[in-house]
């Protein structure tokens, strides 16, 4: 007689995306007086962006698989202590160099947190539960990033750049808290698999053999670039180019993961009357036209905090209607046995382009908005060619 595995807390598979997202963002008011505190440019300051970023991309090829072999409790335990520790040593970073790599302890943290309460989910619940479960914690990534900054904004006014880590670093020893005392194993020994690299290796790459999947993969990662790049891009735009506060920042920048939100609500609720295929070509072609705009106002000199804000609306209401239709497109692809590879592969993609944006980003000279609003339509177009390209043309009646 088999027996369920027990059910996790929603509460705490909340608790653990938003820790892992909260990173991200918490502490971009800050960049400018973190760079000028500890003696480095805003280039190598942006860097602490890059490398989480780089680092989570790859840490999601290892981590869900070893989930799968060791069980969900241990990796997790491991990967809550990491975040920890890493944002204790963020704080206490004496020198950019020292912050980099913690950053990138952290980073590992917090994909471990998103990796496995995704696989708890699964592991705990089935149909309309799953689907209820999966949403609770898709509004917590979209969430997460849109809140942290105001309360970075806040910390960095009053307690200074290194606040912000400290925060994260509560956070993550809360949640290590909270699974130690409320969360048993969801993955029972007889359902575990052996970690085999050479079979991931060939699995991941037959996916890339995939001319849609990789046509649905690589859109969504392009789209992903370009909110990495705004996000990683604004803190100078904004603070040190146009002049915004710190504790104001926050509020300028809501209007994107604001606008992401609309975007997958209207979305959902246009699936049974409208094509994915439709769905994903308007929400490329408002990205290009949101993002062209931020580029045709910086050229005339109107771009500022309030006159972006419009722009920024349409482009993140495009990214809401591309993005969950990509995500659903690039798993239906495939056959459901590598399912999990897939999710992990778009997922090191989508990442791994945002890691890539952010180090451009990290190269330019702002001296407006001209440049990252550039990058950003870069991005769009490129987001949408890949859609057109290598999916639409195989299926040209949506």
């Amino acid at each position: 007689m088999t027996t369920s595995p027990p059910a996790a807390p929603i509460a705490l598979l909340v608790t653990l995306m938003v820790a892992s997202q909260v990173a991200i963002t918490i502490f971009l008011p800050s960049l400018p007086a973190m760079a000028e505190d500890l003696g480095t440019s805003q280039a190598l300051a942006l860097m602490t962006v890059s490398a989480y970023l780089g680092t989570f991309a790859i840490a999601q090829l290892v981590i869900g698989p070893l989930s799968d072999a060791m069980g969900r409790r241990r990796p997790l335990v491991a990967g809550l202590i990491l975040l920890t520790l890493g944002g204790i040593a963020c704080a206490l970073a004496p020198n950019i160099g020292f912050l980099i790599v913690a950053r990138m302890v952290q980073a590992v943290g917090g994909c471990a947190c998103l990796v496995i309460a995704r696989a708890i989910v699964r592991d705990t619940t089935d149909g309309p539960a799953a689907t209820r479960a999966m949403a609770y914690l898709g509004m917590s990534l979209a969430i997460a990033p849109m809140i942290a900054p105001l309360v970075g904004g806040q910390l960095e006014i009053h307690f200074g750049w290194q606040s912000s880590f400290l925060f994260t670093a509560l956070l993550g020893a809360g949640a290590l808290i909270a699974t130690l005392l409320t969360l048993e194993e969801t993955l029972p020994p007889a359902a575990r698999r052996p970690v085999r690299a050479g079979g991931l290796v060939h699995t991941y790459l037959r996916l890339v053999r995939l001319k849609r999947y990789m046509g649905y993969s690589l859109s969504i990662g392009a789209m992903g670039a370009t909110f990495q790049a705004f996000i990683a891009g604004t803190p100078v735009a904004f603070i040190v180019v146009m002049g915004v506060s710190p504790e104001n920042f926050g509020f300028f920048i809501l209007t994107a993961p604001a606008g992401y939100i609309i975007g997958n609500f209207i979305s959902s609720r246009l699936a049974h009357k409208v094509s994915r295929e439709s769905m994903i070509w308007m929400g490329a072609t408002l990205a290009v036209a949101g993002t062209g705009s931020m580029v045709a106002l910086a050229l005339i000199g109107q771009d500022t905090p309030y006159t972006l804000l419009l722009p920024v609306l349409v482009y993140a209401l495009g990214s809401g209607f591309l993005a969950p239709n990509c995500l659903a497109g690039a798993l239906t692809s495939v056959e459901p046995a590598v399912a999990g590879s897939a999710a992990a592969l778009g997922g090191f993609i989508q990442i791994g382009a945002g890691f890539l944006s952010t180090l451009v980003v990290a190269s330019l000279v702002q001296t407006s908005f001209l440049q990252l609003g550039a990058l950003m339509l870069g991005c769009t177009i490129l987001s949408w060619l890949f859609f057109m390209v290598l999916v639409r043309r195989d299926n040209p009646v949506v």
